[in-house]
């Protein structure tokens, strides 16, 4: 046997050998005393059924110690070769522990698990960075903001709204899919400037002489100082870099909007909400508030909770101009104000945020973004207000604004931005039965390339062509917020009489598209709509209608627009 296996690793290879010791096997007891049997043999042969190990018919394998070694070493090698070759994360660096450490980001990365690692210097230990779980196909997000402005010539408030940042990421070339989705950014930025009152300057002359650039640059500038910083480790994000991400995003910005030139003295709070998979971060300087929104039984019940910054003490005089301690801006009260006993001077107003973070859950509906001039309303208010309008964002943001303007005297502009979140709820109920099958809906998977809709627009000052056709070509001279206020009115009078006739009535009362002037039931009938013919927003809004619903107030270039989808 010694001999064929012999000649049969020299001309065919490990391979071979184990074939042929399994056509010669070692019988009987004379040939396990002959072999010298290692602890891995002795292993095998205990674990055999007793009774095949007694009388003459007792069998064994025979296989030679040097076959065991050999496998062993085939085995070391092929680990070896495995961890050569995996592929190291980039930007980490080997340790002669076995460890790999990314020094910037302060995360180790251990070949053998290929998992994350924190290192807890108090305990000596390593924690690991879990992985999250992206939630994007079952949480759907719908998002828009409203804003009234004291200054036509000057919009001091700013919103953003960013539903896909890990598209705009792609888009920059900075990408951040190695993060959970969905990833959204919303942000309030709500403009102020000192208030002098020994000043003989009024603030419309303030305003003429230097315009309001603060809320307008951190609105075009945060997310270009974010992206980077979340696109430049590619592992997975806990929440204490999540949150150093973000105060590093708020100082930059800060910076840089102190070290342009021509020294603007304007400055603004911000509240911003980052959200990845279920993690939503609310960073908020200054005095604008965030609500967040959850159902707190089985009825649907709405409460929200609000979150504020808690200022630290400041200086009188800081005090009295702005009542804040925490702002974007502000180069006069970033200055060195005065100094302790020591000699150590301090700064009075800071660009540090409140970071929060609050996981997710299916009870989640709403997130409201706002400026200071909602701290005048309850958080009942606020919650009764966005449950009569779940779904609807627009509708809800117009709604808080009358009621924050009806409750005091609004000094500056206003703006609220607010975002309902859709756990694949079921429909609401439509307005009235369903029409028959859409034109073109496909039997497999339900999706219409035509649709057909009526609609209500009206029109301001600002949009692509301000004449109403409707009424002899009369010259429109109405605000944004006064367009979505006739809206709203709208809106409000058909979900208190549902039915067509209503719709009817304020298509022919107040839309100023030519099609109100169709007759019947038809007034404000759009015909088959496909995709392609429309403005973006308008034609994403009609396709993601169900049958029988009224939408939301819809903006294009045209005004605002209510859609009603009949087939």
């Amino acid at each position: 046997q010694h001999d064929i296996t012999t000649s049969s690793r020299a001309e065919n290879g490990p391979s071979t050998i184990r074939a042929h010791a399994a056509m010669v096997p070692l019988d009987g007891h004379a040939a396990v005393a002959a072999m010298p049997v290692g602890p891995t043999v002795a292993a095998l042969g205990a674990n055999r059924n007793p009774a095949s190990r007694t009388g003459s018919g007792t069998r064994f394998s025979g296989a030679p110690l040097w076959r065991f070694t050999l496998r062993r070493d085939e085995q070391r090698r092929l680990l070896e070769d495995e961890i050569r070759h995996t592929i190291v994360p980039e930007g980490f660096d080997p340790q002669p522990d076995g460890w790999h450490v990314n020094s910037k980001h302060g995360v180790f990365w251990r070949s053998s698990t290929r998992n994350y690692y924190r290192y807890n210097e108090s305990t000596k230990t390593y924690t690991e960075i879990p992985l999250e779980t992206s939630v994007e196909k079952e949480l759907r997000i719908a998002a828009d903001a409203s804003c009234v402005h004291r200054h036509e010539k000057f919009k001091e408030d700013r919103h953003v709204i960013v539903r896909d940042l890990a598209k705009a990421a792609q888009a920059l070339k900075m990408p951040i899919d190695h993060l959970a989705k969905p990833i959204a950014l919303f942000a309030v930025y709500d403009g102020h400037r000192p208030v002098d009152n020994h000043s003989c300057y009024k603030w419309d002359d303030i305003l003429d002489h230097v315009p309001p650039t603060c809320a307008e640059f951190c609105a075009r500038n945060f997310h270009l100082k974010l992206l980077p910083r979340l696109s430049d480790f590619k592992g997975p994000w806990d929440d204490s870099a999540i949150s150093a991400a973000l105060h590093e995003s708020f100082h930059e910005v800060d910076s840089d909007f102190l070290a342009r030139p021509g020294g603007a003295v304007d400055g603004c709070s911000a509240v911003i909400a980052l959200l990845i998979g279920t993690r939503l971060f609310i960073a908020n300087i200054g005095d604008a508030i965030a609500f967040v929104g959850e159902e707190t039984d089985s009825t649907g019940t709405l409460r929200v909770a609000r979150q504020t910054v808690k200022h630290a003490a400041v200086a009188a005089q800081v005090d009295e101009a702005l009542h804040v301690s925490r702002a974007f801006g502000d180069r006069n009260f970033k200055a060195v104000v005065g100094g302790t006993d020591e000699g150590v001077s301090r700064l009075s107003v800071i660009a540090t945020p409140d970071i929060s973070r609050t996981v997710l859950t299916t009870k989640h509906r709403v997130l409201l973004l706002t400026c200071s001039d909602f701290g005048t309303l309850s958080d009942e208010k606020v919650a009764e207000v966005l449950s009569r309008r779940r779904g609807r964002p627009r509708l809800a943001c117009g709604a808080l604004l009358q009621e924050a303007q009806r409750r005091q005297v609004v000094r500056g502009s206003l703006a609220a931005l607010c975002v309902f979140l859709d756990w694949n709820a079921e429909e609401e109920h439509v307005m009235e039965p369903a029409a028959k099958k859409t034109r073109g809906e496909s039997a497999a998977h339900g999706k219409a390339s035509q649709v057909r809709c009526r609609q209500i627009l009206v029109k301001h000052k600002d949009c692509k062509e301000p004449v109403d056709k409707v009424r002899g070509n009369r010259l429109v001279t109405r605000s944004l917020a006064e367009a979505e206020r006739i809206l709203l009115e709208t809106l409000e009078a058909i979900e208190t009489s549902p039915g067509s006739s209503i719709f009817t009535q304020r298509c022919k009362a107040v839309s100023e598209c030519s099609s109100c002037l169709k007759g019947g039931e038809m007034a404000g009938d759009l015909g088959w709509m496909t995709r392609g013919q429309y403005h973006p927003a308008l034609e994403a809004t009609a396709f993601a209608l169900p049958v029988g619903h009224v939408s939301d107030i819809v903006e294009s270039d045209e005004g605002v627009h209510v859609l009603w989808r009949i087939a």
